[in-house]
């Protein structure tokens, strides 16, 4: 029988005035490979989506958001694949989605998957040709690998359409590079500090102008640390009797309320969540403010982005030590990767 996928839409797409929309153009694309989130920055629309994707054994009957059928291409490890990307991998098989975040190599693995199931969410077209530019946590060592994986030609079934896509990937920066750009006019960047709080990695970057001059990252001192704090700590497993669902832990935070899925109305994580977030900031995001100590007398700027900086409470954490969170800092390097790109194809 073919499998089918929940009818479940996201409220995750911000549409934007399509003045890079053309047909005839090629459309450049800001595109942020997190490893809680991907997002897609570009004239048609803000997309964001859960980095979750599911592989199906067969075509679905339904194509939901974040479905996509591989038909040829470039990609020849996926012809013949079919995949769900964002939350409804998750709605679909909880237990049986691949996260971004479980691999060293996950951000490569799942560029393109992700990329190609982001274009679900927008205004489906017959031929595509992106202008991309990305970005990774450490270019030098996958900037290369991600390049390869997402360029070439893709010919896809995407929401009941038949698309061949065709990418050229203009360049492949350093997280936090796009963010820079993007707060360029609001900060003065002479010498400004920036930490990017993944979900996966907190980055620390010093920015001479947007000349980097100095990057310190910890691949493990991200948001998924509290996550899982969260999830085995003493009153989460006492009323679950049993760890939590990362997953749901991080939506009950992003939405505010604690509240853990649709089942517990009466419950919710809050008590767990407030004595977690001060350890994980000590742990995480505070020995990177002392190995940057002696750059933060002459800094002209200390900025926070990235999901990390959205966290509730964390503003209060963050203002102790002078970083400022810049007005929606989830978004921040997919809009500054989006204003490289328009450079690079001559757009503005």
């Amino acid at each position: 029988m073919p499998t089918q996928t929940p009818q479940a839409a996201t409220p995750r797409t911000r549409q934007r005035p399509a003045e890079d929309a053309s047909a005839n153009q090629s459309l450049p694309i800001g595109f942020d490979i997190g490893n809680g989130a991907a997002k897609l920055y570009s004239g048609l629309g803000m997309v964001l989506q859960e980095s979750y994707v599911l592989y199906l054994p067969e075509p679905a009957t339904f194509a939901n958001q974040g479905y996509v059928e591989y038909l040829e291409g470039d990609r020849a490890d996926l012809i013949g694949k079919q995949w769900i990307g964002g939350i409804n991998a998750y709605y679909s098989s909880p237990s049986g989605i691949y996260r971004v975040t479980d691999s060293t190599d996950g951000k490569v693995d799942f560029s393109l998957q992700l990329l190609l199931s982001s274009l679900t969410h927008l205004n489906v077209r017959g031929e595509w040709e992106l202008s991309v530019v990305a970005s990774v946590h450490d270019g030098k060592t996958f900037g290369r690998a991600i390049s390869q994986a997402i360029a070439g030609t893709h010919k896809v079934w995407l929401m009941g359409h038949e698309s061949t896509i065709t990418i050229k990937v203009e360049k492949v920066l350093e997280e936090g590079a796009g963010a820079a750009f993007a707060v360029r006019s609001e900060y003065d960047l002479t010498s400004a500090l920036l930490f990017d709080i993944g979900n996966g990695t907190t980055i620390v970057s010093s920015f001479n102008n947007l000349q980097i001059t100095y990057r310190d990252y910890a691949p493990d001192a991200g948001v998924e640390k509290l996550i899982d704090a969260i999830a085995t700590s003493d009153s989460v497993r006492a009323f679950l009797k049993r760890p939590g669902d990362r997953h749901l832990i991080r939506s009950g935070i992003e939405k505010g309320d604690f509240v853990y899925g649709t089942q517990f109305p009466d419950w919710n994580f809050k008590e767990a969540y407030v004595k977690a977030l001060p350890d994980w900031f000590s742990q995480g995001l505070k020995p990177f403010v002392k190995a940057a100590e002696t750059r933060v007398p002459a800094a002209t700027a200390i900025i926070a982005v990235g999901g990390g900086a959205c966290l509730p409470g964390i503003g209060s954490l963050l203002a102790r030590k002078n970083i400022a969170v810049p007005v929606q800092p989830r978004w921040q390097n997919a809009k500054g990767l989006y204003e490289i790109a328009l450079r690079l194809t001559n757009r503005v």
